[in-house]
This record gives C-alpha cells, structure tokens and sequence, in this order.
C-alpha cells in the first residue's frame, strides 16, 4: 500500500513552481481557445457572409466573452495540477489544439456544403481511419517528446502555442481587410426582412399561387405517383410537363434568375449578383405584377433569393421593416457547431454535421406578431400556422401573386407522409407531406369558390443534385424538373393530364406575366404558346461540387427530350471565380 501511495504522490511532485508552470499553462489555453472559439466561428462567418442574418459585430463580443471565460476554466485547472498530471494535462490539451489546427487547415476531406444534403460517411471509412491515425500519432508525438525530454517538451510546447496563434492573428487580419471592414461590420445590420404577413390569406379573384418544393427532380415526383395512384384524380385540373427544365442546379440562384431573369457567372460575389438582380432585372416579373396593381408575396428565405431584402421591397408585398432581435444563445451554438464540424476528425464529424438552413433561427423581429414574424423555409410551422388559422380572402386584392417555398425533396428530411414532424425522415415521405399540405390547400380554395378562377402551379428550382465522385459524372445526367399547372377556369374534373412539351423556366415566367393579362411579348414564349411536338432548344447551367469538377460551372444546350441525356450538349465549362451554394 505505501509504494502504491509513493507511486501516487510522484505523480503530483513537482520542482516547478507556480510562475514556472504560469507561462507555459496561458500560451497552451491561449492558444486552445483563439483556434476553436475565436478563430473558427469569426472564419467562417467572414468567409460566408451572405448566408449570415446577424451582424458580426453582434458575434464578436459573445465569442470574446466565450473564450475568456473558457480561458479562464483551463487555466485554473492546468495551475491547480501539479507534476505528471500537469504535463499530461498540457499534453493533452496542445496536442488536440495542434491535431484540430491541422486538420482544419490541411487534413479535411470535401464533403460538400453543410446545404442539407445527406453525406455518406460510409463511403469515407478509409479516410477516417487514416486521419484517426494521424491523430494518434501526433498525440503519441508529443507525449514521446515529453517522455524523451522535459525541457525540449516544454519548448516546443511554447513556441508551436505561440506559431498556431500569432498565424490565426494575422490570418484573421487578412481576412478581415480582404473582405473590407466596413462590409463585416454591415452584415446582418439590414432592416428589411421577409415577413410571414398575408402568409395564410388570397385574393378574392384572380389567384396565382406558387408551391414551390426544393429539388423536386421529376424522377422523384413519377416514383411518387406510382405509389399514389389515386393522386392523379386528386390533381384533376391540372396538367404535368414532364419535359420542363429549370435553369441552374442549385436554389441560388436558381429562384432569383426565375423572377428577375438576371444570369449569374460567379465572376462576382453573391451580394453584387443579387443587388444588380433586384435593382437591374432582364424580366422584372414581380416588378410587373406589382406595378400593374396586384399584390405580390413571396415566402422563401432571403439569403438564398434576394441577398438584401431591400432591394426587392418595391416589388415584393410582405417584405417589411423593423428591428430584429438576435437569439446570442442560438447563435453560440451555431457557430461553435460549424467550428466543430471544422476542427474535429473526420470520424466525429457526422456528430457536428448541421444545416446552413438553421441559422435562420438565431434571428427574429422584435415585438413580432403572427403576421409580422421573420419567414424562414420551415414546413412542420407552416403547416402548423395553417392548421391553426385556414385560409382566409382579403376582400381588397384584385389579384395575387403568392409563391411559397417548400423543402420538398431536399433534405434534411422533417416530414413525415402526413405532414408531421420527424427527426429521421425520407425523400418521399417529405414529398408526400409536402403534397397533402397542398391538397388541403387546394380543397379549401375550393370550399370558399377559388379554385377554378385560381391558376395554381406546383413546381422546383432545379432538380437532383450533382454526384459525389469528384468527376464529370457527377454532372453527365439529364435532370428534369417538375412543372405541373392548373390554369384558371380549369374546374377539378378529370384525371391529371401529361404533356411532353418541351418547356423551361423562361416559358414559365411568361406565363406567369400572362395569366395576369399583362403583355407577354417582352417575355418570349410561354408554355401555352409552344406546340406539344414542338423542337425547342433550352440551356442548363451545372455546377460541380468536388475532385475534379470542384469550382466548375458546365453549360449544357438540350436539344429535343431532356429525359433522354443524349439530348444535352456540353457547350461551355469553366472555373468559377467566386463559388458557393
């Protein structure tokens, strides 16, 4: 028992004193703390600061405080070890800091943008485990070192804290001037929004309603009528376009070319493309309705369809003004999340893996009502707010235009086949909760009169993804959008009628100008102008998201049936300046 004792007390002997130990203790929690709470969340806020709804000046002071206070725990339980237990203690803790710097910086394998898409980490089972070992080996490293020599151990130790922080000091600050101190500190300082305001509420005539399911790729909705047959009667009145394409891959800018016609070449940030979008639109869609006397609403969230809010409240109904509240809590989470997903090894990833999506709830409008409350795509408290309220007409509208954005085949997964929320869901189950939410939609514009004079169109932004090989075939496959209307004064009689015409976004927009009895001419054609054996040529631009393609945008020209793949003709490939989702 006493050499037991003995063994125990050597443990804790120690011939340093306190201000000995002082210094190397600070530069290792220093050090610790700038990199995973400081450092990591402020990155990657400056590096995406479009998708960001809250001011950085807002972050900063809750990151400092953070950190202090976390300085502070380490600190004093470092000086309160003593011996063996305080070089261990140090060990530890400098060779997590020095593992999570290197694998931020040079170890992490693209697994994507945190956009929602699912990532198959089963795929990444060798690369795991490969980074696992140079985990264990630069942990083995140091206590090696500590066990070949204190002193050299205790130097190193030192000098690396103080390399890992001076290099994210000055990294910080080239960031900081690279992006412009004054447009950081701007961020999220905006006073527009998209409101909820007339959210559950149409006109008394002339209705263009808008469902809008995210990635809806036209495979996925016929594996979705093959297993609800009955759909096709509960759909009377309308007709699906089976050939109908979209523009761009991804909902940005995807959404925003649709209503404003305004072509993006990633040769500028996202802030300038949406700005001159807005301000300077080809085919000012809901500049049109919205000067032509109708009401103009459009629920999707702003970061991904307008940058600023802003710039479309001339055009836009229910964007309105007001001061907004930050939810620091939420936000702290957040971004110390994303630092984790960052700096952690690869096989703890999928535990920090989140949804760019949810940082619209660090954000909401003070004194918010139901009516005034900031929008974010958020299906399970739209269809909540809907069972709770119904739809109801506003008497004084001539006519709307109301477009609502749904998550539909993107994932994550929420909603269940009943429109209920899960935490675990599926593709189709999301897809059919999405569809009885519209169903009952429609019935109700039916109970109240509406449904025939309505034009009602459900439709994607683009279809599936590109594949995750990191070649050309991620993008080498026909994506097919969906597009299904039913026009005004078409009852809801008969089956759902198939048309094999080969349309696009810009037809739909002319449309849409169309069924306002606005003049289609500066538009182009529209779908119902377009013959159903008729050659068309449309275009499709296709990003690439890893390996080889990365940082690629592929334009392909489709000449003929856009199921059928060798219709597509790749005409032009290029490096993207400024990328992004």
């Amino acid at each position: 028992m006493g050499s037991v004792k003995e063994k125990l007390r050597a443990l804790w002997r120690d011939q340093r004193s306190w201000g000995v130990r002082l210094p190397l203790a600070i530069l290792c929690a220093c050090a610790c703390v700038f990199t995973f709470i400081l450092f990591g969340p402020c990155e990657i806020f400056i590096q995406n600061m479009q998708e960001m709804p809250f001011p950085f000046l807002t972050l900063l002071p809750v990151l400092l405080l953070t950190g202090g206070g976390a300085f502070a725990v380490l600190l004093i339980v470092l000086l309160l070890l003593r011996g063996k237990v305080f070089n261990a203690a140090v060990s530890l803790l400098f060779a997590g800091t020095l593992a999570g710097y290197l694998q931020g910086n040079l170890l992490n394998i693209n697994h994507g943008s945190l956009d929602g898409n699912a990532v198959n980490w089963q795929a990444f089972r060798l690369p795991m485990l490969g980074n696992c070992l140079l985990w264990l080996l630069i942990f083995g490293a140091v206590f090696l070192l500590l066990y070949l020599s204190r002193k050299l151990w205790t130097r190193a130790v030192e000098l690396l804290s103080v390399i890992v922080t001076g290099a994210q000091i000055v990294a910080l600050i080239a960031l900081l001037a690279g992006a412009g101190f004054g447009n950081v500190a701007r961020v999220g300082q905006e006073k527009t929004y998209v409101s909820r305001d007339g959210i559950y509420e149409v006109a008394r005539k002339q209705n263009v309603i808008v469902f809008l399911l995210d990635r809806l790729d036209n495979q996925f909705t016929d594996e979705v009528l093959e297993n609800h047959p009955e759909w096709k009667d509960r759909l009377a009145g309308f007709t699906y376009y089976h050939d109908f394409t979209g523009s761009y891959a991804n909902t940005r800018p995807s959404i925003t070319y649709f209503m404003t016609g305004v072509e993006h070449d990633y040769s500028v940030p996202w802030k300038n493309y949406f700005h001159r979008a807005w301000t300077q639109p080809v085919h000012p869609l809901l500049q049109d309705i919205h000067n032509a006397g109708y009401t103009a609403r459009v629920y999707t969230d702003c970061s991904y369809v307008f940058g600023q809010a802003q710039d479309a409240e001339g055009c836009v109904d229910n964007i309105r003004r007001n001061t907004q509240t930050v939810h620091r809590d939420i936000m702290l989470e957040q971004m110390l999340t994303m630092s984790a997903y960052r700096y952690a090894p690869e096989a703890l990833k999928p535990y920090f893996q989140m949804y760019s999506g949810d940082l619209g709830d660090i954000v909401s409008v003070e004194g918010e009502g139901a009516d005034n409350a900031l929008y974010t795509v958020d299906d399970v408290a739209f269809w909540k707010g809907y069972r709770e309220h119904g739809l109801t007409i506003d008497q004084d509208l001539d006519g709307l235009f109301q477009f609502y954005h749904f998550e539909g085949a993107h994932s994550p997964y929420v909603m269940d086949e009943n429109a209920e929320p899960v935490l675990q869901g599926t593709r189709n189950g999301q897809i059919v909760g999405n569809m009885e939410m519209i169903f009952r939609y429609l019935d109700e514009l039916e109970e109240k009169g509406l449904f025939d004079d309505a034009t009602i169109i459900i439709t994607t932004d683009h279809g599936r993804p590109p594949g995750q090989r990191g070649d050309i075939s991620d993008v080498s496959a026909s994506r097919v959008s969906t597009l299904m209307i039913k026009p005004s004064g078409a009852a809801r009689s008969g089956p759902l009628q198939i048309s094999n015409k080969q349309v696009c976004q810009d037809n739909l927009r002319a449309s849409i100008i169309g069924y306002f009895g606005l003049d289609t001419a500066p538009y182009g054609r529209t779908i119902e102008s377009i013959g159903e054996n008729e050659e068309m040529t449309r275009y499709l631009w296709m990003r690439g998201e890893k390996g080889q393609v990365a940082n690629k945008m592929y334009t392909f020209q489709i000449n003929g049936d856009a199921n059928d793949f060798s219709n597509w003709k790749l005409i032009n490939e290029y490096e993207m300046k400024h990328n992004g989702l």
